[in-house]
């Protein structure tokens, strides 16, 4: 069954952990400050507690880092998240520093550990892949890919929109389109039923008129079981964000453009 990671209701938490994420598939050593807060939130529950010690933070997620190939240090990492206040340092117990989640991760606690589990598992399979794709397009695709099978369709859209907006021509409508179906999929799980409905209209439209054959046939499947999604919460009306089976939702198929354009 698919799980969809519950919505981030600060709008400024939400982006500072999505900006996480983007330097993350940048740049691998930029993944150290996500791995520490799913480290750090492993801790905290296995503790029961509030806070932990600094020093017991740095040794499991430099154990993690080492597992993962990350070069930079936990203590970068952590400098990192106290000065975007998503860590914050409690009063000291028995000499030791203790560190807690900031206030704003605090309030959305169950959410946002749910996301950041759902980031990490993307940046395993993107090191993973076997090579590096030299097409900027490409690469971002794989992304969203990954990135949409895992639920994460706000994270689809700051990913293909940045290329999106410097793509003169070429794969610019495919890209806008696969916006508008992930954007229209966050809208149903923000309760937003008419948005959803409109943003997958007209991402479904978009999308075929960039082509299938350019695509191959897992995209005339991706699109169809979308219309299919898109059909099921249209005849659900307002009940569809609690009645609308989210099994329904399709996985986004790893997509080539240039080499069959």
């Amino acid at each position: 069954m698919r799980t969809i990671p519950p919505p981030i209701r600060s709008i400024d938490l939400r982006d500072r952990l999505s900006e996480l994420l983007s330097n993350a598939l940048q740049m691998d050593n930029r993944a150290a400050p996500l791995y520490l807060l799913r480290s750090f939130g492993d801790m905290l529950s296995g503790q029961g507690q509030a806070g932990v010690s600094r020093d017991a933070l740095v040794k499991t997620a430099e154990r993690t880092f080492g597992e993962v190939g990350i070069g930079m240090t936990a203590a970068e990492a952590i400098d990192e998240l106290l000065a975007a206040r998503l860590l914050r340092t409690l009063a000291q117990e028995s000499g030791q520093a203790q560190l807690a989640f900031g206030e704003a991760l605090q309030a959305e606690l169950s959410a946002v550990t749910d996301r950041i589990d759902a980031y990490c598992r993307v940046l395993e399979r993107v090191s993973r892949r076997r090579s590096r794709s030299a097409s900027q397009v490409e690469r971002s695709l794989e992304e969203a890919a990954y990135l949409f099978n895992e639920s994460l369709f706000f994270e689809v859209h700051e990913v293909l929109e940045a290329v999106w907006l410097t793509e003169a021509e070429g794969a610019r409508l495919l890209l806008q389109g696969l916006i508008q179906i992930a954007v229209g999929f966050h809208h149903l799980e923000n309760n937003n039923i008419r948005g959803a409905l409109f943003l997958l209209q007209e991402g479904i439209e978009k999308v075929k008129r960039y082509g299938s054959d350019r695509c191959g046939v897992e995209l005339d499947q991706f699109l169809a079981q979308v219309e299919r999604a898109r059909q099921s919460i249209e005849s659900l009306g307002e009940a569809a964000f609690d009645l609308f089976d989210r099994r329904m939702i399709p996985n986004m198929p790893l997509i080539g453009v240039y080499s069959r354009i």
